[in-house]
């Protein structure tokens, strides 16, 4: 009868350690991966809050000069230097707009363009976003 119990085969402690450090080391690897992947889709969800941001703004001075640029049409003597509107707050972060105001003077249609750029910083990251366009008055 003990040749029965000399036939039952199983794992030692040692294969067992060995097995679990192994996996372990797997699993850790992974969950580096899955923390760096999360860090970096936070990162460019604040990017394109930044993006968006700074056409948003873009479009409604597009809609509106007289509401952020004053006086408005401006003089040479008050173009902007680079407007900053109050710092405002949105998914629990605060963001500050920049709005600047050059002219140029299209001497064939005889009308100027005032060129608008828009800057949106985000205080609590270094992201940082500028876009440009044009506003034709007479």
């Amino acid at each position: 009868m003990w040749y029965l119990t000399k036939n039952e085969r199983g794992f030692t402690l040692v294969e067992v350690l060995a097995s679990l450090v192994i996996l372990s080391i797997v699993l850790m690897s992974f969950m580096a991966v899955f923390a760096n992947t999360n860090r970096l889709a936070v990162s460019n969800s604040e990017k394109l809050v930044v993006i968006n941001l700074a056409d948003a703004y873009l479009e409604r001075v597009k809609a509106n000069p007289s509401e952020f640029i004053s006086p408005f049409p401006p003089t040479k003597v008050n173009e902007s230097k680079g407007k900053a509107l109050n710092s405002f707050e949105m998914n629990n972060k605060k963001y500050k707009v920049t709005i600047k105001v050059t002219q140029t003077a299209d001497e064939y249609n005889k009308f100027t363009l005032l060129n608008i750029v828009v800057t949106v910083n985000s205080e609590s990251s270094k992201h940082k976003s500028s876009v440009e366009g044009y506003i034709p008055y007479e």
